[in-house]
């Protein structure tokens, strides 16, 4: 082998085996738009009625819990990755996120004859995450994500084998939103239109150096 192909193929090995180890960050893309809004405080008044609202996180597909109770798995988010957005206004989690709590992405797999996914901080129960803003009480206003399917919907637990786009179809249940639970009750209604779960292009990224070198030993 030609001392430069021999380069290239070790370029290319090593590529693809940190291409592997990287490969493991998915990206959860929900969309809808803003169904009512009583909060009054900005940035999350910033939410009007009508317009179009987006979710986005990312996952370790390789860092997971499983429930020794319920058939869920729970993937922790990664907290820098949360972005809740309707037009200009955007919030993300609680920062720092409170000691001791994990924000989870969980699916259900036949739990016990439906399938689905919420976020909450907890991977076997419904619940929901703090956002990073609180009333003038101090009360935390917190954010709710959940959606039911019929149970032939997912195959597994793994979160690989749920990638793709999920909207109303085989959906029986869903529930989006931001409350508060004191010192009145206040809500801020999401309506959902679809989620998508998708591998992050870590991969095509470190690919291309070696697309260049390969280009430029064509010259």
């Amino acid at each position: 082998m030609k001392p430069y192909l021999r380069s290239i193929a070790v370029s290319l090995g090593a590529l693809l085996l940190a291409a592997s180890a990287l490969a493991a960050p998915v990206q959860v893309t929900v969309t809808g738009s803003v169904d009512f809004n009583f909060i009054g405080l900005p940035p999350l008044s910033g939410f009007a009625p009508g317009a179009p609202a987006s979710l986005t996180f990312t996952v370790d597909s390789n860092n997971f819990v499983d429930s020794v109770n319920f058939p869920t798995r729970g993937y922790p988010i990664d907290t820098s990755s949360f972005v809740l957005s309707s037009g200009a206004a955007s919030i993300g989690l609680q920062n720092p996120f409170p000691a001791g709590q994990t924000p989870y992405f969980a699916l259900r797999n036949n739990d016990p004859a439906v399938d689905g996914f919420f976020v909450a901080t907890s991977y076997e129960f419904l619940g929901g995450v703090p956002l990073d803003q609180t009333h003038t009480t101090g009360a935390r206003y917190q954010h709710d994500f959940h959606v039911t399917y019929t149970g032939d919907t997912l195959s597994s637990l793994d979160i690989l084998d749920a990638l793709g786009t999920y909207d109303n179809t085989g959906l029986t249940v869903f529930g989006w939103g931001v409350w508060r639970n004191s010192p009145d009750f206040v809500f801020l209604g999401l309506d959902f239109g679809q989620m998508t779960i998708t591998p992050e292009p870590t991969s095509l990224a470190l690919l291309a150096p070696l697309a260049t070198l390969l280009a430029r030993r064509r010259r």
